[in-house]
């Protein structure tokens, strides 16, 4: 769950699959002359759109934070709380569907904790760049479980160059959930967009190139993004939001069914070259 305090008071809360549904609409359009587009596309797509379906678990059960009067959220919510193997039981369901995406999924998770692994990464646009570290491709594989390296033979990944290629991927899925995360919580300082830099985006597979992409705030709803990576000019994305006032003083069953009863609010966004 993610929650950003609005100026009137109230909370606007989106949930872990609103937030993977955007990341796979970045996903869906990401491509054009200048950035290849993810292949194998339809498992990239599946991952991206599931990446993060192992939060379900804990928002089913609700908890609310009692403090603030909503369900807790990311970076509140305290470790007794977590579903800790959550997203190892949600990378193995993607497994019996597609064993590629759950490989990307279970790499991206293993990754949060280790700077995803030192390739994408957002700054303010008028903040330092972080010193470069030592982590990379094979850190990541050498993180591995011994389920996730059985998909590595499955899908024939000890290839130097296949490698690569999915590692491409890997660093995609950093791409679209940070862009993601941008509109849900990241991007935002008093209620306002800010200007951002997404730094060492991949441009084409197989290449070592990288580019920053700076999302500059031309309107209320409005970016533009340079360079530009999707295969529309023009390109309008929607992520549903909530907004509930804070319930205080008040059985924890109060707080949940103001959030249950909560306006629904559509969060769009027009994103131009």
């Amino acid at each position: 769950m993610f929650a950003r305090e609005l100026a009137d008071g109230t909370v606007l809360m989106i949930e872990q699959e609103d937030h993977t549904d955007l990341s796979a609409q970045f996903a869906a359009h990401w491509g054009n002359n200048e950035f290849s587009r993810p292949e194998p596309y339809h498992s990239v797509l599946f991952g991206t759109i599931y990446h993060d379906s192992g939060h379900r678990e804990m928002e089913a059960d609700l908890p609310i934070d009692v403090e603030r009067g909503v369900p807790y959220a990311i970076g509140r919510t305290p470790p007794g709380l977590r579903k800790n193997e959550a997203d190892v039981i949600n990378a193995k369901w993607i497994k019996t569907r597609d064993p590629y995406a759950a490989l990307l999924v279970s790499m991206h998770h293993a990754g949060l904790r280790k700077e995803r692994y030192d390739t994408v990464r957002k700054r303010a646009d008028d903040g330092q760049a972080p010193v470069p570290q030592t982590q990379g491709i094979d850190s990541a594989f050498g993180d591995l479980a011994d389920w996730q390296q059985e998909i590595v033979n499955e899908l024939g990944l000890n290839d130097a160059r296949a490698r690569e290629s999915f590692f491409h991927n890997y660093r995609l899925l950093q791409v679209f959930d940070l862009l993601s995360l941008y509109f849900c919580r990241d991007g935002f300082k008093k209620g306002e967009m800010q200007n951002v830099v997404l730094e060492q985006v991949p441009v084409k597979a197989g290449s070592d190139k990288v580019v920053d992409i700076r999302l500059d705030v031309t309107g209320p709803n409005a970016l533009r993004m340079t360079p530009y990576p999707f295969d529309e000019p023009s390109l309008s994305v929607c992520m549903k939001t909530r907004v509930m006032a804070p319930v205080l003083d008040q059985p924890e069953a109060v707080a949940k069914e103001q959030y249950y009863k909560a306006r629904r609010v559509p969060l769009i966004c027009n994103i131009t070259s």
